[in-house]
């Protein structure tokens, strides 16, 4: 062949293979936002997708109020102590399953009777002698266990430890919420709470974020709280840190209790569960509790965790319960019991990070600004794992479906790659290019960031066999990701 025609022979091939679909390109932005962006009533940097939510502050009132309640202790002792309170909080995991811990004592003692080459069972051995291997050996099962595997237990809010998780955790627990309750706002503006319930409520950071998002619409909050001394410094937050100033109040009241109430009489429009899934003790409890909560639903369940993989399992652990509860009562004909996932999943199938290989958990950050103890602190940052279920059945005509970011996007000289949560249930890492697509596509891309919605429609994957996996000359030698 002549080397002149080479370059052209070349050109014909990537032509061909460029007609075959390539799932990394195969999108196209949704046409409405793309007139929107055209038309300019709506900026790239602020499309429908976006959270809207930047660094969160805490209301000057609850500010006041906290630093009200502190000021009564020592400022240094509250400093060092809600910092150790915060680390074990965040590294906090949820209570081994009793056939569990059975099954790793046993593989602990295993693994010393391999070590120390020393079997107690073995026969010929005189009694006294096999006795003093056997409590030697149970003694260095339990101390490796110490070391090994983590101890749960309940913890104890007195009133001081109540301060400390007010001055850890007031701040990000309300940022992480009112990111959440943001997002609902805007996916939902005809949803307004007229009621709410917040179990493991704490220092009421929940009813503080839904007044936020929501001012002046909520006419009644339950907060249940097994600690009494958590549920009279929420109070005292009410009076503005005095306990003698008269409650905020309204119109039909705020009840503190320390005991969930099964009864499924009382519903309400808006219920939430943050951070509390850690302080039930085993599996039958935790998702008792979370039935309780579901048929206490009128509108929207909120379940919030730590970012961590244990707080995402939990989480994921409630949501798959709840989904097949609903999956069960469809099948069954019941009228009320259907629910769907809200957010942050644009689907109701099973999380692809569970098989991804990753063992990294689907959790979001938000930044936000600590309450100062003393000198002024720069904003944080927060990460968390969450999942908000809707009553009722999905209606796909009237919502938008688009795929979820689960991490930042890779913005490059000419291309941008975002790893995206699907409708379909995958995970996806699809590459946008100006050329390939549209300037406007581009900027959408470029532009969003970590938890947002990108204003996409995907086609579905198609088979790897007969997908080209070259990426042609869009995309330069050096500039090239693989997936």
């Amino acid at each position: 062949m002549n080397r002149r025609a080479l370059p052209v022979f070349r050109l014909l091939i990537r032509n061909i293979s460029s007609k075959k679909p390539k799932p990394k390109f195969d999108f196209e932005a949704d046409v409405d936002v793309v007139k929107s962006l055209l038309d300019g009533s709506c900026k790239a940097r602020r499309h429908p997708g976006t959270l809207d939510v930047r660094t969160v502050s805490l209301p000057e009132p609850l500010k006041e109020a906290a630093h009200a309640v502190i000021q009564d202790y020592p400022e240094k002792n509250v400093q060092k102590d809600a910092k150790v309170l915060n680390q074990y909080l965040c590294s906090r995991q949820a209570a081994l399953e009793p056939e569990e811990a059975k099954m790793r004592y046993h593989e602990v003692r295993e693994k010393i009777k391999m070590e120390d080459d020393i079997d107690p069972d073995f026969p010929n051995i005189p009694e006294e002698e096999r006795q003093r291997l056997h409590d030697s050996l149970r003694s260095k099962v339990y101390e490796r266990m110490k070391k090994e595997v983590y101890h749960w237990q309940a913890i104890q809010y007195d009133t001081y430890k109540c301060v400390l998780y007010l001055a850890a955790r007031l701040a990000p627990d309300f940022a992480a919420l009112v990111q959440i309750m943001s997002d609902m706002k805007k996916r939902d503006p005809g949803f307004t709470p007229l009621t709410m319930l917040d179990f493991g409520s704490g220092v009421g950071s929940g009813m503080w974020a839904m007044d936020h998002v929501w001012p002046h619409t909520c006419r009644e909050v339950v907060c249940v709280d097994s600690s009494s001394d958590m549920n009279d410094l929420a109070d005292r937050l009410l009076r503005g840190g005095n306990a003698d100033k008269p409650r905020l109040v309204r119109e039909g009241g705020t009840f503190f209790k320390q005991f969930l109430p099964l009864s499924n009489l009382l519903k309400y429009d808006l219920v939430i569960s943050s951070r509390s899934l850690f302080e039930i003790p085993n599996i039958n409890m935790r998702l008792k509790t979370i039935d309780v909560l579901w048929q206490k639903t009128s509108g929207y369940l909120v379940l919030v965790e730590t970012g961590s993989n244990e707080g995402y399992r939990l989480v994921q652990e409630a949501r798959d319960y709840l989904l097949e509860l609903s999956r069960k009562a469809q099948e069954e004909g019941e009228p009320n019991p259907e629910g769907y996932v809200f957010a942050p999943c644009p689907h109701d199938n099973f999380c692809p990070r569970f098989f991804d290989g990753s063992n990294i958990p689907c959790n979001f950050e938000v930044d936000y600004k600590p309450l100062a103890l003393g000198r002024k602190q720069s904003a944080q940052r927060e990460k968390f794992t969450y999942v908000v279920l809707k009553r009722g059945m999905r209606e796909k005509s009237s919502e938008k479906q688009w795929p979820r970011l689960v991490e930042d996007p890779l913005c490059r000289k000419k291309h941008v790659v975002c790893r995206v949560c699907t409708p379909s249930g995958t995970l996806r890492e699809v590459t946008a290019t100006k050329r390939r697509h549209s300037a406007e596509c581009y900027k959408l891309m470029r532009h969003s960031r970590w938890g947002d919605l990108v204003p996409v429609q995907l086609s579905e994957v198609p088979d790897p066999s007969n997908v080209d996996t070259q990426d042609g000359d869009e995309l330069s030698e050096p500039e090239q990701i693989q997936n």
